[in-house]
């Protein structure tokens, strides 16, 4: 008996490695862009994986099982800020309101031009960290507040559907989709204005340098 159930948990472990395998890179990407510190997103995927494992009987089988280990991530990674909280400054991903974009007022805001703006999206978010804007991009994520990063990151990295991220941050669907909105186009705002930065910097390096060319036949 001691040997069966040996055996059986030594196949528990070999399913769970062969579910995680393919996605572990972007998971630990997932926890860098959430905690920005290597450590503590090595600590984050540590505890992560570790409830995974032990709640891995609870997970359907045949269902999205990248998006249920961003879920666990994400709600590790909130269980920690709000153990971590000593002020009342912690950004509450259960209640922040979308009040951070109130400029964007003239933005379209109903529901179909969220689906609409949502679907136009050409951005291969799971591509990111092998992308040739790699830094730009994270950068760029980085500077997004986490109530709009995360269902970003859970959406394009995690594949998660709207209602997924609406019961993993336990918020409306709606306001899922505002957010995800207002995400993309503060993304694509701040892509836009480093590419902008890069190209005149690009073009005042090359105009100096073609000053600094001494004409054909100068000199002779």
């Amino acid at each position: 008996m001691a040997r069966a159930a040996v055996d059986i948990e030594a196949a528990r472990r070999r399913e769970f490695e062969e579910l995680l395998a393919p996605h572990l890179d972007l998971l630990m990407g997932f926890a860098m862009r959430l905690t920005h510190h290597h450590p503590d997103a090595e600590d984050l995927i540590q505890e992560a994986l570790f409830r995974a494992y032990r709640g891995l009987d609870g997970f359907e089988r045949g269902t999205n099982f990248k998006a249920w280990l961003f879920r666990i991530v994400t709600n590790a990674f909130i269980s920690r800020r709000r153990t971590a909280a000593r002020s009342p400054k912690i950004v509450d991903l259960t209640a922040a309101g979308d009040v951070a974009d109130q400029g964007d007022a003239g933005a379209a805001t109903t529901e179909e031009a969220l689906h609409d703006e949502l679907r136009d999206s050409s951005t291969d978010w799971s591509r990111i960290y092998s992308a040739h804007v790699e830094d730009d991009v994270k950068r760029a994520l980085d500077d997004l507040p986490p109530e709009f990063r995360i269902p970003l990151l859970l959406s394009g990295l995690g594949g998660m559907r709207y209602q997924e991220i609406a019961d993993t941050l336990q918020v409306p669907i709606g306001t899922v989709m505002s957010r995800l909105f207002r995400a993309r186009r503060r993304l694509r705002r701040s892509l836009r204005d480093r590419f902008e930065a890069i190209e005149a910097k690009d073009a005042d390096a090359a105009a100096a340098s073609a000053d600094a060319v001494p004409a054909e036949g100068g000199g002779q």
